[in-house]
């Protein structure tokens, strides 16, 4: 379906130099005009814009007679000819300037148009039907509630940003290192029942890389992880390229009343900007007709033996670290054994039941000198009780002003279901590809019940082959 454009007209008075022009006869633009140049306020009505919002492709066309046009896109001088097309693939508001010419020369004026692509051209999977009557969001109503901004752990002010009714633009000006010192929360109205099972999807462009973006939809109120369909789910996004977070058929643990999306862009570059648009929540029973990707599965590695050269954790040298805070009040540092075969078990009397309350870690002397090598890396986690989500992280040490936060090899989650799980990952390399002077193991296993007991073993870290 084609849209006309409505027309906005701008009159710019300053003179400008000739421009080099293509696709022109000498006689139907070099003969002198003893008129003079032309202006362009004349021509409004012969510059057309379509737009083909199924392609999001635009049509620009010139109609006019005995002149022709210079169209300048983003400030530069585009073409001269007659008619052009032109792909957006994101959505937003665009802008076309138009000069006229003739034989004696470019106009003293520009006419400007205003054209509008609907939506963003995906190059991957784009979510489930924003504008489908399934849709609660588009139906809700929906606030920013609040912002916790603190690059360094000291809160400044809050961002700046807009909500345009579809699309949430948040500018960063200030670096931030670690997660959750760059937090928004947007609150809505929209009501969640128990035991029922729901989709959602919603599309993130940013203007710079950026890793680690948290996501966390909860009710409003009770952040609790076990309440929140995602206790901390990572997004990764390349600079100026839209990315799809979504998840299907995800069970509602509790009522959700008001529900709230918290979002989280600890470690943000200062300057940054954030698109969050078309965003969709819908019960998992109504089908908009989404085609959900394959996704791919990755091919686990073949493991060397524990006990070789060949793995890197093999009799390494450590330093337990510990971080042991129910309801963020530290207590004493959970029991831990070191069993003499490269296993270890940890006790938690205590319950921790938010994420980062219940931190181990094993600081080793692993030396990464050359990080362009991919790394396989594998442990098994047992457990006397269900665990609802464990964060295993590969880091670099802390040593002065380098954090582990800023160079790392994975941040995963996982669960303990049925008392073990196998924790592994293939083909990794550094997040900042930056050597690492000391590597250390890292759990959270915050969400633990009272009583827990874990045991870490079969750690291995090898080199990749396939």
């Amino acid at each position: 379906m084609k849209n006309n454009i409505k027309t906005l007209i701008l009159a710019m008075l300053a003179a400008t130099a000739p421009v080099m022009m293509t696709s022109c006869t000498e006689d139907d633009y070099y003969n002198v005009d003893i008129n003079g140049v032309p202006e362009a306020s004349a021509y409004v009505d012969d510059i057309n814009i379509t737009v083909d919002q199924e392609t999001n492709t635009a049509y620009f066309e010139f109609t006019g007679t005995g002149v022709y046009p210079v169209w300048i896109i983003d400030g530069k001088s585009y073409q001269s000819t007659m008619s052009f097309s032109r792909y957006y693939r994101k959505a937003g508001d665009y802008q076309v300037e138009v000069k006229i010419g003739n034989g004696n020369g470019i106009s003293n004026g520009t006419i400007t148009k205003t054209f509008t692509i609907d939506k963003t051209q995906m190059n991957g999977f784009p979510g489930f039907v924003y504008d489908s009557g399934f849709n609660l969001w588009t139906k809700a109503n929906r606030q920013i509630n609040s912002f916790w901004y603190a690059p360094g752990w000291v809160q400044i002010a809050d961002p700046a940003c807009s909500f345009d009714g579809d699309t949430f633009t948040l500018t960063l000006p200030e670096a931030t290192t670690d997660q959750w010192q760059a937090q928004m929360h947007v609150g809505t109205d929209i009501s969640l029942t128990q035991g029922e099972h729901y989709d959602g999807s919603l599309i993130f462009t940013a203007s710079m890389d950026m890793n680690n973006i948290t996501v966390k939809i909860h009710p409003d109120g009770d952040d609790d992880d076990s309440h929140s369909f995602f206790p901390q789910q990572k997004v990764n996004l390349t600079a100026g390229e839209p990315a799809a977070f979504y998840f299907s058929d995800l069970e509602a643990a509790v009522d959700m009343n008001n529900l709230v999306y918290t979002f989280d862009f600890g470690g943000n570059p200062a300057g940054v900007e954030i698109n969050i648009e078309n965003i969709v929540l819908k019960k998992h029973s109504d089908d908009d007709g989404t085609v959900l990707p394959e996704i791919p599965t990755e091919q686990e590695p073949v493991w060397v033996d524990w006990a070789s050269a060949d793995n890197l954790f093999y009799n390494i040298n450590y330093t337990p670290g510990f971080y042991y805070a129910p309801n963020w009040a530290q207590i004493a540092d959970p029991g831990f054994t070191d069993n003499g075969d490269g296993s270890y078990t940890i006790t938690l009397p205590e319950a921790a039941p938010e994420r980062w309350q219940a931190q181990v870690s094993l600081n080793t002397d692993i030396v990464i000198d050359d990080p362009t090598v991919e790394y396989d890396f594998m442990c098994m986690v047992e457990s006397n009780v269900d665990i609802p989500a464990v964060m295993f992280k590969l880091v670099q040490t802390d040593e002065g002003e380098t954090k582990h936060d800023s160079n790392f090899y994975f941040a995963d989650e996982q669960a303990i279901v049925n008392g073990t799980n196998k924790f592994w990952r293939a083909k990794v390399t550094p997040s900042e590809g930056g050597a690492m002077q000391a590597v250390s193991l890292f759990f959270d296993f915050g969400t633990c019940p009272a009583g827990t007991e874990v045991t870490i073993s079969k750690i291995i870290l090898q080199k990749h082959h396939d």
